[in-house]
């Protein structure tokens, strides 16, 4: 247990300030971890073009099923069942204005 609590005092010390205030080691710091951020993300962006512009896939590459093309002419039917009724209200159908 003794070397446990030595070893979490001696991370504290190395990461007190003490009495004076360090500014120039938290800015290397600060920028230091900045910049292997930005190389990671630089080096992450390169790879996934790589892949791109050779036409790999990026994750799994998967098959999609084939579209059932019964659903389609389904819809097909009533987009033009819609559209006659359509042009019967524009042709056929006569309202009266109540209005008037």
């Amino acid at each position: 247990m003794n070397s446990i609590s030595s070893f979490f005092s001696s991370i504290g010390k190395h990461l007190s300030y003490g009495t004076r205030l360090k500014p120039y080691r938290d800015w290397f710091v600060l920028l230091s971890v900045f910049f292997v951020c930005l190389l990671c993300s630089f080096a992450w962006n390169l790879w996934l073009f790589s892949k791109v512009t050779n036409g790999q896939a990026i994750g799994t590459a998967t098959s999609t099923p084939p579209i059932k093309t019964v659903n389609l002419d389904s819809v097909q039917t009533l987009f033009d069942a819609r559209a006659t009724e359509r042009s019967h209200y524009q042709s056929q159908y006569h309202f009266v204005d109540p209005s008037v």
